[in-house]
């Protein structure tokens, strides 16, 4: 039996700001109910930067930040059923946003009840975040 493949390509924000890292409660697959990156999959013809504004955009309410420069890129395969994979290819990009804003809002489905929130460097674990996220930490030396 021949497996199932699907590519889908991602851009994500990660704002880091007074040892905190801006994360949103993530509740649909691959990885529900764990703290993740703002962003999200690039549409049809969408380069990879105005994908990523529409994502922060949708998923954070943030409409201007900078750029600072591609963090990493996180690769990952999940199982998706009987004979289906999912190739998930993370494109992650370090950004700044100035001031820190703490009036973080989203109307998008895939935000859970515990919201967008900063949270603290050194209270993230592996277990809590996505693994987009953890691979993002350790590229930037965060932990």
């Amino acid at each position: 039996m021949q497996t199932e493949v699907r590519l889908r390509v991602a851009v994500l924000g990660f704002f880091v700001a007074d040892n905190q890292v801006l994360l949103l409660h993530q509740m649909t697959d691959p990885e529900p109910n764990c703290w993740d990156l703002p962003g999200g999959g690039l549409q049809p013809q969408e380069t990879l930067m105005e994908g990523l504004a529409r994502e922060i955009r949708e998923e954070t309410g943030i409409t201007d930040f900078q750029v600072e420069r591609l963090l990493t890129i996180a690769e990952n395969f999940f199982p998706q059923g009987e004979g289906k994979v999912l190739h998930s290819l993370n494109i992650i990009y370090q950004c700044r946003v100035e001031p820190k804003p703490t009036n973080l809002s989203s109307d998008d489905p895939e935000v859970g009840p515990l919201g967008i929130k900063w949270l603290a460097i050194a209270t993230l674990t592996p277990q809590m975040c996505s693994n987009r996220v953890w691979t993002a930490l350790q590229a930037a030396d965060l932990v």
